[in-house]
């Protein structure tokens, strides 16, 4: 029997400065929401922070300079049997130009 839920958390993909086609999918499970509108509501006022603490983490885990791609508010589907959640559905929020 597996646990199957499903949620609203923020996904931000990283590339290497140095390797740009190098991506990396994050997941935020520490956060998570109800709807697409609290998920951005979030974002709108926390953005800054959360973007900061992204290329933080990144550098620390990745041992190298990351960018941030995208981060969106999306929609997953959690079976705790997978290394990564079936994404059903996002809004981007932030996108590198």
């Amino acid at each position: 029997m597996t646990h199957v839920g499903m949620a609203i958390i923020f996904l931000a993909t990283l590339f290497a400065q140095d390797n740009p086609s190098q991506k990396e999918n994050l997941y935020s499970w520490q956060l998570q929401f109800q709807t697409y509108d609290q998920c951005v509501s979030f974002f709108d006022e926390y953005g800054d922070k959360l973007l900061n603490g992204l290329i933080d983490h990144a550098k620390q885990h990745y041992g190298k300079e990351m960018g941030i791609e995208y981060v969106s508010c999306a929609n997953v589907k959690m079976d705790m049997t997978q290394s990564q959640p079936e994404v059903i559905g996002q809004r981007t929020v932030y996108k590198t130009e």
